[in-house]
C-alpha cells in the first residue's frame, strides 16, 4: 500500500517534538500525515514554507485539521495510527487545567474558561486522553502512541537513579501535570486490545533541540536576569535530557513495533518506555554548556 493510502495522526502537531516528528515521519514516507491542532488553519514558518513540510502539504501528503475531536470523523477517518502529543505547558500548574487536556476532555469544563480567561486558546487542545482513545475505537485506528512523561514516576524529592519501567507510578505525585499525565497513561495502557487498538506510551525526559519554547528559553531568561550565576544545592545532581529528533525517532520505533507481529509487538503493547540520550548528566552542567554556547556568563 502507497504512503498516499496510508494515513496517520499527531495531535498537537504544531507542538515543538510533534513538529519534529511529523517531519521524521513525512521523510520516512511510511504514511501520509494529518496534523491535528488548535487553530483554523496551518501557517508555515519560512524554512517549513521550503521545507519537507511546505512540499507534503502541497502535494497532498500532509493535511492540517483543526483539531476537534468531537468531530472525530473529520480528524480520524482512514487512520491506522495516531501519535497522541498534545499537552498543556507542564509549568501552569492548575489541575482543571491539565484534567481536562491530559485524562477526561471536557469542552464545557470550567478548565475551557480558564483557558480562555488566559488567552492560552491557542496552546492547550481541550481534548482529553479519554476522547482520543474512545475515538481511535469507534474509527477502528490500528495503533495509538501517547506522549506520556518520566514525571509519573517521581515525586519531586527522592532522586531515581537507573530507575526503569517496573517502578509504579508515584503516589506523591511533584504537580498536577504529572498526575494527569499518570492518569491518562493508565487509560491509553487499559485501552489497549479493545477492538484491535495497540497502544504504546513513550516518556521521554526533558525535551530541547532545535524549535524548543520552554526549556532553553527559560534558562535565557534567567541568564538575561542575572540569575544564571547560583547553583542551588551542591550542583552534583544528575538529570537526563533528550534531543528531540531521539524523541521523534522513539515514537517512530514504538508504531513499528506495535505494527510488527509476533514477540515485539506483544512486548510493546500496553506498555510504557522511558525515553532519554542515554547520556546523563549534571543538570547545572547542561545549563552551563547551553548558555555558554549562547554568549551568557556561566
Amino acid at each position: 500500500m502507497a504512503a498516499e493510502d496510508k494515513w496517520c495522526v499527531v495531535t498537537g502537531g504544531r507542538g515543538f517534538a510533534a513538529r519534529h516528528l511529523v517531519e521524521m515521519l513525512i521523510r520516512h514516507n511510511e504514511y501520509s500525515v494529518r496534523i491535528a491542532d488548535l487553530e483554523d488553519s496551518i501557517v508555515l514558518e519560512p524554512a517549513e514554507q521550503l521545507g519537507l513540510l511546505g512540499q507534503a502539504l502541497h502535494s497532498g501528503r500532509a493535511q492540517y485539521v483543526s483539531l476537534d475531536l468531537r468531530n472525530k470523523a473529520q480528524v480520524l477517518k482512514g487512520v491506522e495510527v495516531v501519535f497522541h502529543m498534545a499537552a498543556p505547558n507542564s509549568s501552569i500548574n492548575n489541575y482543571q487545567l491539565h484534567y481536562s487536556v491530559n485524562v477526561q476532555g471536557e469542552p464545557h469544563s470550567s478548565a475551557c474558561l480558564l483557558v480562555q480567561s488566559l488567552n492560552l486558546t491557542e496552546i492547550f487542545p481541550m481534548q482529553g486522553t479519554k476522547n482520543v482513545i474512545d475515538a481511535c475505537v469507534e474509527q477502528k485506528v490500528k495503533r495509538l502512541i501517547y506522549t506520556s512523561s518520566p514525571s509519573v514516576v517521581f515525586d519531586g524529592v527522592h532522586g531515581i537513579h537507573n530507575g526503569d519501567e517496573t517502578m509504579p507510578y508515584t503516589p506523591s505525585p511533584n504537580d498536577h501535570y504529572s498526575a494527569t499525565k499518570a492518569e491518562g497513561e493508565t487509560l491509553v495502557i487499559k485501552a489497549n486490545g479493545t477492538n484491535g487498538l495497540l497502544t504504546c506510551c513513550i516518556r521521554p525526559s526533558s525535551i530541547f533541540g532545535p524549535g524548543d519554547r520552554l526549556l532553553v528559553p527559560t534558562l535565557v531568561d534567567s541568564a538575561r536576569k542575572g540569575k544564571s550565576k547560583f547553583l542551588i544545592g551542591d550542583g552534583n545532581n544528575i538529570y537526563d535530557f533528550t534531543y528531540v529528533g531521539n524523541v521523534a525517532h522513539a515514537h517512530i520505533c514504538a508504531e513499528r513495533a506495535l505494527a510488527s507481529e509476533g514477540p515485539v509487538s506483544e512486548k510493546a503493547a500496553g506498555e510504557a518506555y522511558f525515553i532519554t540520550n542515554m547520556e546523563p548528566m549534571k543538570f547545572w552542567e547542561f545549563v552551563s554548556v547551553v548558555l555558554d554556547g549562547l554568549g551568557y556568563e556561566r
